[in-house]
Parts: structure tokens; sequence; C-alpha cells
């Protein structure tokens, strides 16, 4: 995003105290058509997202970040516009640790395109985020050294309470370890919000590394349940870019998740369609990204039930216009037996 909508500061005592105001933002408006059951449908919507920097006083910075859903139609059709606080928090700098308190973005996305061990499943899936990825929450993060960290994070998903019965909590610990990244983590869902879909207590493990020029990453989830039999997740996946020319690399990204139980369904996010009639999930996903120019650019994701009974395609075309505009172009195919659909998107986004 472009910044300085507008720069406010004053400086005191020689520089020890920073009064901030810095904003910056987007706004989009989208249009799709999709196409299910013998059905058609159109839909409109336009967001409006902004990102304010307050203030920085004596190693403490103060963020809001909200978005507003449909703020041009709500107008035109005389109505409250939806309206989501993604960051409002205070974040302070002590000698040994980081402490940040408020509404914040919580997620250990670790480059892939699927996450089944993430600290709130599908809140990050292919760059796509989720609402679920914004928490009132306390982090403490402790820096052991550039390449290693360990972080404890106690958040209220359904928001600020002195009921530790909706608290939920994380522990998550970087390192890095012969030139691969490792992690190791756990989280414990609040007991009042429990989804009966999802067990409460899991463990997750990665690690991200390079194998001679082609990334590797990997990651093992282990689900704990009280009632049913407890279940695991695997993820593979791979990176590669290919030099077309001199200013031209392909990329390339392959991976394969396997969930255990049907009841992990929420790793995939905004792609739970993908969910066989088993209950098992075997999944496999790809994504070929190709620039046309310094502008423009085409992408492939994919993905495929391996036991034949789903696939999804989806071409994405985008291109950066004058004036910090950019368009997106985006087709979506779903073959499913009864819940097939297929789709086409337009929109615009502006940066500012």
């Amino acid at each position: 995003m472009r910044k300085y909508l507008f720069l406010f500061m004053i400086f005191i005592i020689a520089g020890q105290v920073v009064l901030a105001i810095e904003a910056s933002g987007d706004y989009n408006i989208n249009a799709s058509a999709t196409w299910y059951d013998g059905d058609y449908r159109t839909d409109f919507n336009d967001i409006l997202n902004i990102d304010l920097y307050l203030l920085e006083i004596a190693g403490s910075e103060l963020q809001y970040s909200f978005t507003v859903t449909d703020p041009l139609l709500d107008l035109l059709e005389d109505r409250n516009p939806s309206y989501l606080t993604r960051k409002l928090y205070l974040r302070h700098r002590f000698d040994d640790f980081l402490l940040t308190v408020g509404r914040q973005p919580v997620s250990w996305s670790f480059g892939s395109l699927l996450n089944p061990v993430d600290f709130t499943p599908g809140s990050v899936i292919a760059d796509r985020e989720s609402s679920g990825k914004y928490t009132d929450a306390l982090e403490l993060y402790v820096p052991l050294n550039w390449n290693s960290g360990f972080s404890i994070v106690t958040s209220y998903p359904g928001g600020f309470s002195t009921d530790f019965n909706k608290m939920k909590f994380g522990v998550r610990g970087r390192f890095g370890v012969e030139g691969y990244d490792l992690t190791v983590n756990y989280v414990q869902e609040p007991h009042s919000l429990r989804n009966p879909f999802f067990p409460r207590e899991r463990v997750g493990l990665t690690i991200k590394g390079d194998l001679k020029d082609m990334g590797i990453y990997a990651a093992f989830g282990h689900y704990f349940d009280e009632i049913l039999d407890s279940s695991n997740s695997f993820l593979l996946g791979i990176d590669y870019s290919y030099e077309l020319s001199y200013q031209t690399r392909l990329a390339m990204q392959l991976e394969y998740l396997g969930l255990g139980s049907n009841r992990l369904i929420p790793v995939l996010g905004p792609f739970y369609f993908m969910n066989g009639k088993g209950d098992r999930l075997d999944l496999l996903c790809a994504s070929l990204g190709y620039p046309l120019d310094d502008f423009s650019s085409i992408t492939l994701m994919t993905m495929l039930n391996l036991d034949g009974s789903r696939i999804y395609i989806s071409p994405i075309y985008r291109n950066t216009l004058a004036n910090n505009i950019d368009f997106t172009l985006s087709g979506q195919f779903f073959s499913g037996g009864e819940d097939g659909f297929t789709a086409l998107s337009t929109g615009f986004s502006y940066s500012f």
C-alpha cells in the first residue's frame, strides 16, 4: 500500500517523545457472477481498508486499522455499513521482549498455500485473510537471536472478558537449525466457545528450508479429542522458480495436505467445499505464476481431492494501472457432484 494520506508529527524533549498520525489504505470494488445448480447470481461489493499509525512514545506504539464493508452500497441504500476493527493495539518494546495488547493479527504462516497448524485454522489460506486472523489478545514475544524467538498468546475470540473459560491460549517457538526454519506450537481453544467440529487441543510442527534450488517445507499437527479419536494432519510442499529470461521467472508451488478426520475441515477456510464424503481428506494443491511484464501477471491455482470427487481451478489476471489502481480478473470452476459452480469476478483496487 502507498502511504501518507496525511502525516502529522510533534517532537518533544529532543526527539524522545513522538506523536504521529500516519495513514494508508486501499479501496476495492468487486463484481461477480456465479452459476450453480441451474441458478444464476450476481454480487457487487466494495471494501475500504484504513491503517492508522497513531503514536510512538518512548518505545511504545499505538496502531488502529479497520475495514468497512459496502460503504458505497450502504450509503446509496441508507443503511449502516458493516465495520470490523482489525488492529487496535498498544505495543511496547522492552529491553528483552516485546509486549502487544489489544486487537491484533495473530497468524503463524510459513509460506504455504494451506496451513493445518495455524493459531486459528483457515485464517490465512493462499494469501487470503479471514476475520479469524484478528483477535483481542495479549502477546509476549521474546527474541532469542536473529532467526529464533519464543511467543505466548492469550486471546479472547469473542472479545475481552474476565472469564478465563473464554480464553484461548497458544505458545510457539521458532528456531534456526542448520539452515532450516523450525517451529513448534501448542494451542488450546476456549471451553465456552469450543467448536464441536474441531478438537480443543493441538500441537503443531513446521519445517522450511532449501534443497539446492528448490524450497521445501512440511507441517505436522496432532489434535487431541476428549470424546472422539484423536487425529493428525500432514503437509508436504515445494516451491520453485524457473528463469525464463533475464527479467522473467516462472513461480511454482505444489503441496499435499492430508487430514485424518473431516472434523478438521476448518483448516481449509474458504475452500471448505473441497472436503469429500469420506472421513479422511487427501488434497493436492498447486499454484503457477507467470509475469507477463513489469505490471501484469497470470496465476493459475488448482485443488484436487485425491478421491477423485472434487476439483477446483482458478485462473487470475492482475494488472497494475496508472494512479495506484490495480485491476483483477479471475475465474473459478468447481466440480463436485451436485455442488459444482462456475464464477467470474472482476475488481479494481485503489491504494493510497
